[in-house]
């Protein structure tokens, strides 16, 4: 393996610098796209005429929704430094050539970054790689070495502050190769996709002076150029090949619970609706015949994120499940890969499935654990309701066992009382009665006694006036008148006493006759007062 020294330049006049830079901006941008792909900057007409050219485009137009994929190139290496010292920094101009053409392809996005890795393979090697994708967001890292750019049969000339210039005869100069080995890296392992050695060969005059920066129109039409012109194309399409499979990556730069943000968006021709399969990456995971660990080895796929939102330099896409739960962090990739993503889908939906089964297995049994619940419950709420209908039965029969009695006890009292109420009435009845007789019997005895006491008056008065003179009668006479109104006032008397006496024995009778029950009378013949005759 040859050292690596890298030389700088450097312009022995100022003015010769201005010139140079003054021709560097005012040139046209580089020349010699692939045919097939539209005209890159500064190349020939020709290049992007005919019918390959017209076919490519065909094809770029049915690749139109295909993902460009981001590509970040190093620094080119060059092995001899003596053999470019003509040529205006190779190191840079190279690999921003390169860039230009890829770039032009339509197919990716590229940029130079102006840094170098190690030539060493190994792990700083691959740390390099996957540290500058990173930073750059690149899925790929190209990087190449400039292994020869030699003249065949070289003599020594004059040289001028320029370099080696046209204008003086170099006899023997007819020959000069640009060898470049080229090398192509996954940006998200460090892993090397691609080794190619490119060679093309440039004969006639093929210095080019350092008064013609790299790339531009007046590089390009150097017989070196031409030849860097056709190892370019060759590099461009050696790439395109070896990367047309590999499917579309990016970075995940930022993690909500169910929320991605992606590197990568209309820039890279990405739409709303597009579908990547989530990489959750172990750093630690060993590789067989790989020494140490191998830095963003992808381990798993995990879930598929839909885009929801596209920007030009990034978008937004939704998870189906929480990213946390997942183990989805920053620095994990996203990837267009339709059979991962259909193994996916198919596990997403036999776990669904079998969550769903299990959900209807654990609902059936809560079902049927909740039926057995309720049945239970109704079981100890039916017995709850026997005993309670049978406490009822019980208090009910008692209850209408003690109202039988309690009734039983209030008929005998009230037998008792009406038997009792009835003697007493009859005792009444028959103690009115008996004052009724015997006031009946006062009355007639007071009326006969002023029947008999008029009588005895009425003979006495009849003896005295026989016996009395005339005045003396006609006074005892008037007397005699006198007391009798008397006496027949009194006898009127009594006899209205007698018969209010009467009268109120007899409706004393009737008031014990009605208040004797009607079921405590007896047959037979009715309480009568005996009438007392005089």
């Amino acid at each position: 393996m040859p050292i690596i020294i890298r030389k700088g330049f450097s312009f022995a006049n100022p003015l010769a610098a201005v010139f140079c830079m003054m021709i560097f901006l005012c040139t046209a941008p580089i020349a010699g796209a692939e045919p097939g792909v539209a005209q890159a900057e500064g190349a020939p007409a020709e290049k992007a005429q005919g019918p390959e050219a017209s076919g490519a485009v065909g094809r770029n137009e049915t690749r139109a929704r295909i993902p460009k994929k981001k590509i970040a190139i190093a620094q080119f290496d060059v092995a001899n430094t003596q053999h470019v010292d003509d040529i205006n920094n190779i190191y840079d101009g190279l690999p921003s050539a390169l860039s230009g053409r890829l770039e032009a392809s339509g197919e990716f996005l590229s940029t130079y970054t102006g840094r170098s890795i190690p030539v060493e393979p190994g792990v700083p090697q691959r740390e390099a790689i996957v540290e500058i994708a990173g930073e750059t967001g690149a899925q790929f890292l190209i990087s190449g070495m400039v292994v020869n750019a030699g003249i065949s049969q070289a003599k020594r000339s004059l040289n001028t502050p320029f370099g080696w210039s046209p204008n003086i005869p170099l006899s023997g100069y007819t020959k000069r190769h640009i060898e470049v080995e080229l090398s192509v890296y996954d940006g998200f392992t460090g892993n090397r996709l691609l080794l190619r050695r490119l060679d093309e060969q440039a004969s006639g005059d093929v210095m080019v002076g350092n008064y013609k920066p790299f790339g531009s129109s007046l590089f390009f039409e150097t017989e070196f150029g031409k030849a860097t012109n056709r190892l370019l194309d060759s590099a461009v399409k050696d790439i395109r090949a070896a990367l047309e499979n590999v499917p579309f990556s990016a970075h995940i730069v930022r993690v909500g619970e169910k929320r991605v943000f992606l590197d990568a968006g209309s820039d890279s021709l990405l739409k709303p609706g597009d579908i990547f399969v989530v990489y959750v990456r172990d750093p630690g995971t060993p590789i067989a015949g790989l020494e140490g660990p191998v830095p963003g080895v992808t381990a798993r796929a995990v879930d598929t994120v839909t885009l929801t939102r596209v920007q030009p330099q990034y978008s937004i896409g939704e998870l189906s499940e929480d990213a946390a739960k997942l183990g989805i962090r920053v620095g994990n990739i996203v990837r267009i890969d339709p059979g991962e993503q259909r193994n996916l889908v198919a596990k997403q939906m036999e776990a669904r499935l079998a969550k769903e089964d299990a959900e209807r297995v654990k609902a059936q049994q809560a079902a049927q654990a909740e039926a057995a619940r309720v049945k239970a419950e109704q079981a100890v709420q039916a017995e709850a309701e026997r005993i309670k209908a049978e406490k009822k039965a019980q208090a009910q029969a008692a209850a209408e066992a003690k109202a039988a009695k309690l009734k039983a006890m209030q008929e005998a009292r009230t037998a008792r009382i009406s038997a009792a109420q009835e003697a007493r009435a009859r005792e009444q009845a028959q103690a009115k009665a008996r004052g009724a007789a015997e006031d009946r019997a006062a009355r007639l005895k007071a009326k006969q006694e002023a029947k008999a006491e008029a009588a005895r008056i009425k003979a006495e008065k009849k003896a005295q006036a026989e016996a009395a003179p005339k005045s003396d009668k006609t006074k005892a006479t008037q007397k005699s008148q006198a007391g009798m109104e008397v006496r027949a006032v009194a006898i009127e008397d009594l006899e209205r006493a007698a018969a209010e006496a009467e009268a109120g024995a007899a409706k004393a009778e009737a008031e014990a006759a009605a208040s004797v029950p009607p079921e405590n009378k007896k047959p037979g013949v009715p309480l009568k007062l005996k009438q007392i005759k005089p």
